[in-house]
This record gives structure tokens, C-alpha cells and sequence, in this order.
């Protein structure tokens, strides 16, 4: 296997990002910034300072191949969530001397960063009970008052989301290991299998990276299901999809290694719907928990969802490496909530 070889990245500045996830004050509520500044739109994408992505540029741009990480627009073409389906209309301009395009679409149906607004998590108070707040402590209320862009999808668009991204290939590690499962079922992805994963690749985390699973979502998606099969995917009430485990160990994995985003080809990128335990190393079991609730609401962290990683991962094994440079410009959208990644990988 190829092997990929740690940069020496400067320290970030001090900040509540490298503290270790069981020192943390409150680990389901990492609001370190003022609220509606650059600071809190930005969430755990400050640690995508300049210099990491210098070095993170410098380390991983090689041969100028480059791999885009966008799915078809126009999937999931049966969406499940009462999801809308993408509209492309082309309308003729001048009297047909040129034409426009129209584009009707939710960014969740197809490859999206789920942005701060995307996802809140239970806050209760003996007054309110049923209380969930966004990050930051962001109410529905604001969202939903058009004037008000707090940690909205422009903060991230303002610098894009760039830095050393890396490929863990869940996919071709069931293959080698006979291990069959479907992207559209409960199957969960545990961490000890990630770290196997990792070594087996030659991996070395660095801050600031851009973590990619491969589960395999796409490849299924466009290749073993028929018309009837994605139509009785959409039009499920319980749907299931294949992702990591969501439990406390995975969390302080990802805190502790200090991803500035995680992303993969799966539907919600954690197992769903969220199990209430695990099996154990021990055999005893593990309490689930529900990550978004705690990467997107808690901590700030965008989760990419629906990312075309085939290319991707036949360009890892092709050249004998799993790191790559990333360049991502969400849309520039005051408020928005989610966007299309517009995503490459450079090597």
C-alpha cells in the first residue's frame, strides 16, 4: 500500500479547538465566539488558517491531476424526506440568440455541505422543555427571519473551504475483507475499523484536515438499483443509511484530531437512524448517540453528504495515495443553509 507522510504544520493559536475532547467545559456546546461574528459563521473551519493551507497545499499538489467531488445535480433523482426533485429549465434569450439557465433544486438531494443552519440539538429548560437551539445558540426564530444571516452559508463562501483532505476507503476495505453490506441499511462503520483502515493506508492525521469516508452510496445509487428500488428507497418512512457509528468514542476521535470538516458519499455520513447502542470491542454495548446533533449544533463542524468519491478513490489507488488538496466555494448564499460543494480534489 502507498503511504502518505506528515507535514510539519505551525501550531493554531491557543484556542478551545486544542483543548482534548474530555476536557472540553461542555461537550455538546462549543459556542467560543461572538455571536453573528466571522468567528461563529465560521465554526471549526478556523482551523483552515493561511498557513495550513499553504502547507497543506504545498504537501499535496504533485502532478496537477484533479478529480471533481460533485454528484449529478440532478440525484438523488428519488429523494427520500419529501425532498423535491432538482428543476433545469433553459429559457431563450434575445429572441433566441442565446439562452439562460433556471435552476430549481435543494442542495440535500444531491453532493451538499450541511451548513450551521442545517441541524439543531435539544437545550432544555424547565420552561421550555422541548427547546432546541442551532449553533452558537441560534433560535428557529432567527432563521427563519429572513433579515437575520446569522451562521449562514456565506461565511464559509467568503474564503471557500480549502486545505489537505484524505480519503479513508470504506468501500474497498469491505471488498478485501468480504465484508457485504448495503449503503441503504443500518450497517455502522466503527472506529477501530477506521483506524485499521487508516494504518492500512498509511495515514497520518494532521489539524486541519478534511476527513473523506467512502461508503459507497453513489456507486450503488448509479449502479445496482433499478427505478422500483430507488422509488421504494424515497417513498419509505423508516430509511435507513449506511455511515459511522455515532458514539462517544467517534466523537472524540473526530475532536481530537482535529478535522475542519468531515465528509463521505453516504446519505447522512452517521449510521441512520441513530442506533440506541453499539456493539463493543468487549461485547458489551456502547451507547449511540446522534452526532449531528452534536458536529453541526455543538461544535460547527460541516458534514459533507452525497460526495462523488468513485474517481476519487480510483485516483488514490492509482497513485498510491490517499491526500489531496481541496478546494470547495459554497455559495454565496446570505442565510443560506446548505450548499453544492463545487468541490476538486488537486494531486
Amino acid at each position: 500500500m502507498g503511504s502518505i507522510q506528515a507535514i510539519p504544520v505551525d501550531p493554531i493559536p491557543e484556542s478551545i479547538h486544542n483543548i482534548k475532547f474530555d476536557s472540553l467545559p461542555d461537550k455538546r456546546r462549543v459556542w467560543h465566539a461572538k455571536p453573528g461574528s466571522r468567528e461563529e459563521g465560521l465554526g471549526k473551519l478556523v482551523l483552515l488558517t493561511p498557513e495550513v493551507v499553504a502547507k497543506a497545499a504545498a504537501s499535496c499538489i504533485k502532478t496537477g491531476q484533479r478529480v471533481a467531488l460533485n454528484w449529478d445535480l440532478t440525484k438523488l433523482d428519488i429523494a427520500n424526506f419529501n425532498r423535491a426533485p432538482t428543476q433545469h429549465h433553459i429559457t431563450s434569450l434575445l429572441g433566441g440568440a442565446g439562452f439562460d439557465d433556471v435552476y430549481i433544486f435543494n442542495p440535500q438531494q444531491s453532493s451538499q455541505w450541511d451548513g450551521l443552519r442545517h441541524f439543531s440539538a435539544p437545550f432544555p429548560t424547565p420552561e421550555n422543555p422541548s427547546q432546541r437551539l442551532f449553533y452558537g445558540g441560534t433560535t428557529a426564530m432567527e432563521i427563519s427571519d429572513r433579515s437575520n444571516t446569522r451562521i449562514g452559508i456565506q461565511h464559509w463562501a467568503k474564503e471557500g473551504i480549502c486545505g489537505r483532505g484524505v480519503l479513508l476507503d470504506y468501500v474497498a476495505y469491505a471488498e478485501r475483507n468480504s465484508i457485504s453490506y448495503s449503503a441503504l441499511s443500518d450497517h455502522a462503520v466503527p472506529l477501530r475499523v477506521l483506524k485499521q483502515i487508516a494504518q492500512e493506508q498509511g495515514v497520518q492525521f494532521q489539524r486541519g484536515d478534511i476527513l473523506f469516508i467512502r461508503i459507497g452510496l453513489t456507486k450503488e445509487w448509479d449502479n445496482q438499483m433499478g427505478p422500483a428500488d430507488k422509488l421504494s428507497y424515497a417513498q419509505s418512512s423508516n430509511p435507513q443509511h449506511a455511515g459511522v457509528e455515532g458514539t462517544e468514542e467517534m466523537l472524540r476521535w473526530i475532536w481530537d484530531e482535529g478535522f475542519a470538516a468531515v465528509a463521505g458519499d453516504a446519505v447522512s455520513f452517521e449510521v441512520y437512524p441513530p442506533q440506541k447502542s453499539y456493539p463493543g470491542v468487549d461485547g458489551n454495548e456502547v451507547q449511540g448517540l446522534f452526532m449531528h446533533e452534536y458536529l453541526i449544533a455543538g461544535w460547527g463542524l460541516p458534514i459533507g453528504e452525497l460526495f462523488d468519491l468513485e474517481e476519487l478513490s480510483r485516483k488514490c489507488q492509482e497513485l498510491g495515495r490517499w491526500e489531496f488538496f481541496i478546494t470547495s466555494s459554497p455559495l454565496n448564499m446570505p442565510g443560506g443553509v446548505s450548499s453544492p460543494p463545487n468541490c476538486l480534489a488537486l494531486f
